[in-house]
């Protein structure tokens, strides 16, 4: 077998790339899943309301958070000229053609049409998961919608998205690392997930992926993945915590 130290420099350095992207892979792949088993037992067992799904939701999120930061170190380690450096405000770039379109835009001025257009598309779908169960308000819980579906994108970008799209800029000359891993991962967790979940749901977050991995790569910044994915969450707590006990 031949050993590494025998391997010429370059191909060694390739090695050790793939080596070092697809250990990274694996340990991201590892931390989402690890979302369903505090969805399952949180860390946290806090009722501070009369409501069980926003109770629920609640010690999810607390108990997500961890996850979040160990992937925000691990990106943090592993990419060592980029470290977090697209963990910022950051919001202006070209919005490039994707799949059959002729023309491109710009982020800072087509990321809030495009936000409002896929909060429609989620809503409709998300409300007709929910219908057969019926639905009631609870004024208790309206004022969790804002925190929750903050917490929840800041969770789900820090562990979806940054880690590929940052380890796809640091370590490969290409996007579609970032781009692919960023929409497939998301779309495979997001077929057992809440809401949109099942076969539509698994497409229509692996799209929502691509979507948002693209805007970091073309912003080199957070903002637009994290904003996008706040409002599709707004709509989205707003049917879970309001589902007919």
């Amino acid at each position: 077998m031949e050993e590494i130290s025998d391997i010429p420099r370059s191909k060694r350095s390739r090695y050790l790339r793939a080596l070092k992207l697809s250990s990274f892979s694996v340990l991201m792949v590892l931390l989402a899943a690890s979302l369903f088993v505090v969805s399952s037992a949180p860390l946290f067992w806090f009722n501070a309301f009369e409501n069980d799904v926003a109770n629920h939701m609640l010690n999810y999120q607390l108990s997500a958070l961890p996850i979040a930061g160990l992937a925000l170190l691990l990106t943090w380690l592993f990419a060592g000229q980029l470290r977090l450096s697209y963990l910022s405000s950051r919001r202006t770039g070209e919005l490039r053609p994707y799949f059959a379109q002729r023309a491109g835009g710009r982020w800072e001025a087509d990321g809030w049409n495009l936000g409002f257009m896929m909060c429609g598309i989620v809503g409709v779908v998300t409300f007709f998961q929910f219908l057969p169960g019926g639905f009631t308000f609870h004024w208790a819980t309206a004022l969790l919608v804002v925190p929750l579906a903050a917490s929840n994108a800041f969770i789900e970008e820090s562990i979806y998205r940054l880690p590929y799209v940052t380890m796809g800029a640091n370590d490969t000359n290409s996007r579609i690392y970032g781009l692919f891993m960023g929409s497939a991962v998301f779309g495979a967790m997001h077929y057992w997930g809440v809401a949109p979940n099942g076969f539509l749901g698994a497409l229509m977050a692996a799209f929502l992926g691509f979507i948002l991995a693209k805007s970091m790569q073309e912003t080199r910044g957070f903002y637009w993945a994290f904003m996008i994915h706040f409002l599709l969450d707004i709509v989205v707590v707003v049917f879970i915590l309001n589902q007919a006990p």
